[in-house]
């Protein structure tokens, strides 16, 4: 019997797993995917990844076992409203930072935290399997299943949502201006389009979320329309990869935990992607729910106690809300067409640049 079983081998559940484990809880974790291949190649698929989760995973050892080529710094940001004239920037500097952040290969950081997991004692991974969820195989059942949770579902813990009826657009593109550790993001009617720099100079991961179909497109007519919707910044887009697409929805659980079970990451809350805090949420769920297990345990109490995992609901869901309503508001907000929203938009973006206090705020926000 083991303290605690994970259901789902993603970045969240693995981390989670190690970081429990790590503090003396036996894991056992079940993924129906095989174990993940080793990576020299760089993909579309990146987190963005903010200085509280790079300490994260620091501590537990996984930051180091990532090639430094999967793992590119950038200190400064552009949004820019592309139906209006407001912009902003923001720079690490400003909040006295050496970066804002990474953007990082998420096979790379998949591969990692594998490899530190199996160094890890207390923690057994079992690939192309079904979780074993009897009564009395362990404490805690912990659902980081992704958004379509089977865990979530079969509890019948309830959550509420819809659509974006966007498509999020992902590859890889070469540009002949090289980025200079910025990412870039531009505010369109049709969706947001971010370019994520890598360790390339002039390479960048480009994430376009928008209400047309993309994947459709030629080479060339997306390479024209990303040139256009970047409003040639980058020079000219010279190559890009192989495109995939996945469709975007927003979705919240009404309820985290249940006496023995808990939920986290996107099992728990599924947002837009166009602030890049996804990845970032699941992980701040995962150390707080080790803390809150610690906590327990020195208060005699087992890791599925009611009242150990409901302190964790309470510090979590708060925060997740908010992340969510502030993902919709800014969506609504730079999708809008009505001229009053645009005037508004680009006035505030232009006063909100202005103020180096207004964006050191939001920058130890998003900072974790």
């Amino acid at each position: 019997m083991s303290d605690i079983t994970v259901v789902g081998a993603g970045f969240v559940g693995l981390s989670f797993a190690l970081a429990a484990g790590r503090q003396g809880f036996t894991v056992e974790v079940f993924d129906r995917k095989s174990r993940p291949e080793a990576t020299d190649q760089l993909s579309s698929n990146v987190l963005a990844i903010n200085p509280a989760s790079q300490d994260f995973l620091d501590s537990e050892g996984v930051w180091q076992e990532i090639e430094p080529e999967f793992r590119a710094p950038y200190d400064s940001m552009s949004v820019v409203d592309g139906n209006g004239t407001g912009v902003i920037h923001f720079s690490a500097s400003e909040s006295g930072l050496a970066q804002l952040g990474y953007v990082v290969d998420q096979t790379a950081l998949l591969g990692a935290l594998v490899a530190r997991s199996d160094d890890c004692e207390n923690v057994s991974v079992h690939w192309q399997s079904d979780a074993d969820v009897a009564p009395g195989r362990s404490s805690l059942l912990v659902g980081a299943d992704g958004a379509h949770s089977q865990i979530r579902e079969k509890l019948g813990l309830r959550k509420i949502g819809f659509s974006y009826d966007q498509t999020a657009t992902v590859c890889l593109a070469e540009t002949a201006e090289p980025h200079g550790q910025c990412a870039r993001q531009w505010f369109l009617e049709k969706g947001p389009l971010a370019m994520l720099p890598l360790s390339d100079p002039h390479r960048v991961a480009v994430v376009w979320s928008c209400f047309d179909s993309l994947a459709e497109l030629e080479d060339e007519a997306f390479l024209s329309s990303l040139y256009e919707a970047s409003e040639g910044e980058m020079g000219e887009i010279r190559e890009v990869g192989p495109r995939s697409g996945f469709p975007l929805r927003q979705q919240h659980a009404l309820q985290y935990v249940t006496e023995g079970v808990a939920l986290m990451g996107d099992a728990a809350h599924a947002i837009h992607p166009l602030a890049g805090q996804g990845a970032n949420l699941g992980f701040a769920d995962g150390r707080t729910l080790v803390a809150e297990l610690i906590a327990g345990r020195v208060e005699g109490r087992s890791p599925g106690s009611l009242g150990v995992l409901k302190r964790y609901q309470k510090k979590r869901m708060r925060e997740n809300y908010l992340t969510a309503f502030a993902m919709e508001g800014f969506h609504r907000l730079f999708t809008s067409n009505e001229l009053i929203v645009g005037v508004l938009r680009s006035q505030g973006l232009r006063f909100f640049d202005s103020s180096a206090r207004l964006k050191q705020i939001m920058i130890g926000a998003a900072s974790g």
